[in-house]
């Protein structure tokens, strides 16, 4: 059953990167209709068919291309279906809300109900990781990470910790004191150059979702995932000095990680130190 149950879930998690990648397009270029307008080529303005729509399918029968133009379709469509389905089902793997008990008349048969505590955090996770997926993607193609992601994000995530973890509002408050300095810092010092409002926002987020010592975590895997992927992309010719590359992704990358093994790497760090 939660072999099947994880199936359906990245199912539902690929068709909702599809969404998340129609929903860019269309932020970007102010287009109405997000919910409910239909899908077409950006190229030949050919409305696509169901059997274009189906999420990674599609793409792979397709080969990339347009079914009507033949023009090629960039492969972050195909990046963020995956990348969403997969996330979708970590999040259920972490927070499975199945429970099993074995039937008192036989063993060998297990009955299934739903944890219903459990299956809250699931849902709250699972949306904010499509908003963090739309921070991602929108950041990686156009450099900027519109409000319309970022601030429903932020008030989720403290709706989310007043209802789960009242505890941590003082953990929270300290990590939010010290992104709004060292990222505040950053952004006064460079006049927006190295940071924007959008990864303010972000940084903003991440106190929220983590508190001190996994947001700490966080910028640390950030910062260090950032440094190599920019070396690369010198050494390889792809990118220049001058290059901007946007830091949003790497934030978010930072926040995922530490969403789902931060604790674990943490325990690891202070016990290969002794503490």
């Amino acid at each position: 059953m939660t072999t099947i149950t994880a199936i359906i879930i990245g199912v539902f998690g690929a068709a909702i990167g599809s969404f998340l990648s129609v929903t860019i397009h269309r932020l970007k270029k102010d287009q109405k209709g997000i919910l409910l307008g239909r899908s077409m080529c950006p190229y030949c303005k050919k409305n696509l068919k169901w059997t274009h729509l189906i999420p990674v399918f599609s793409f792979l029968f397709l080969r990339g291309k347009c079914a009507y133009c033949g023009k090629k379709i960039g492969y972050h469509y195909l990046f963020i279906e995956i990348l969403t389905a997969t996330l979708f089902v970590l999040a259920f793997l972490n927070w499975n809300f199945l429970e099993t008990a074995a039937s008192t008349i036989d063993p060998s048969i297990l009955s299934y109900s739903i944890n219903y505590k459990t299956l809250e955090v699931f849902t709250f996770y699972i949306l904010e990781i499509t908003l963090m997926m739309g921070m991602f993607f929108y950041d990686l193609r156009f450099k900027e990470i519109p409000d319309k992601f970022s601030l429903p994000a932020i008030v989720l995530g403290v709706i989310g910790t007043l209802t789960f973890t009242p505890s941590n509002i003082t953990s929270i408050g300290i990590a939010l004191l010290i992104i709004a300095i060292f990222f505040g810092g950053q952004i006064v010092l460079s006049k927006g150059r190295w940071l924007g409002g959008g990864d303010l926002r972000v940084g903003a987020l991440m106190a929220i979702l983590l508190g001190v010592k996994l947001m700490l975590l966080a910028l640390i895997l950030s910062y260090v995932i950032g440094a190599f992927i920019s070396i690369f992309l010198l050494i390889s010719g792809k990118a220049t000095r001058k290059t901007a590359i946007p830091f949003g992704p790497f934030l978010i990358t930072g926040t995922l990680i530490s969403v789902f093994v931060g604790t674990d790497i943490l325990t690891a760090y202070f016990k290969l130190l002794g503490i």
